[in-house]
């Protein structure tokens, strides 16, 4: 869900909010903050943790009454800002902002970069995942790390395309996704299908074996990540993958299939 406020309130000129717009919201488990993701101006991306009780708890519900309640915007190039409210200052206020060096993901292997500013998010998948139109590659999957503390999953399964690239066993990976000059995501092939049902399992047994030959256990083969067409079966969710070596747990994960495919919960 995406919120848009105007800042430039009755000429403030001290309020440096510019135009906002609430592009993700998460609690970070190892904070008692809620944490926002938000660009200003359609072009800078901005992050913004508030404390609990800092707002009435139906204010943080709402996007729209939040952004209007939100004190005003530090002036200065800073990507990071953290509000608060104190028994001396009992309006919420920013604590302090900072221009932080925020982590990405390498190594970059594709020679495609794509700035996030350059696709349209159609669909909402996941919190993470997107369905989205991109002007030169057409309709695509965007997945992507909101927050910082979701870059390492997203590097990890970056890495497994790698290993994937040329195969034909997934998706293909059509580059990375870049924010502010790193990398947090990226971009892949959509593709037409349903998923597998018990009927398809000698046609997933054969790509999961293609899998075992590249020396990569998938890490969870349930049936919705097989993506089955007439052409062809593709594993996707690549997030838990790892390699190895090991012959008896490739033939565990090879039995598994069968209970899994024969479990229609959704």
């Amino acid at each position: 869900m995406e919120v848009f406020i105007d800042g430039d309130t009755d000429g403030d000129t001290n309020d440096d909010r510019g135009e906002l717009c609430i592009l993700d919201v998460a609690d970070d488990p190892s904070t008692p903050a809620t944490h926002y993701r938000l660009s200003k101006n359609g072009d800078r991306i901005v992050y913004i943790s508030i404390d609990a009780g800092v707002y009435d708890e139906e204010d943080y519900c709402s996007l729209p009454v939040l952004l209007d309640l939100l004190p005003r915007f530090p002036s200065g190039d800073w990507n990071r800002g953290h509000i608060i409210r104190t028994e001396g200052r009992p309006e919420p206020h920013f604590a302090w902002t900072r221009s932080a060096d925020l982590p990405g993901i390498t190594p970059i292997w594709h020679s495609r970069q794509v700035e996030f500013s350059r696709f349209e998010i159609c669909t909402k998948v996941m919190p993470n995942v997107a369905e989205a139109s991109h002007p030169e590659l057409g309709d695509i999957i965007a997945k992507y790390a909101r927050f910082e503390w979701e870059v390492a999953s997203y590097q990890s399964e970056t890495e497994v395309y790698h290993w994937l690239h040329g195969h034909n066993m997934g998706p293909n990976f059509l580059g990375h996704l870049i924010e502010g000059g790193r990398v947090i995501g990226f971009l892949l092939q959509k593709l037409n299908g349903r998923r597998a049902s018990f009927q398809d399992l000698a046609r997933c047994e054969d790509v999961l074996r293609k899998l075992h030959s590249l020396d990569i256990l998938h890490g969870d083969v349930n049936r919705h990540n097989f993506l089955v067409n007439k052409e062809q079966v593709v594993l996707i969710d690549f997030e838990t993958s790892v390699r190895s070596q090991d012959d008896a747990e490739k033939a565990k994960e090879l039995q598994s299939l069968k209970k899994e495919l024969l479990d229609d919960s959704e």
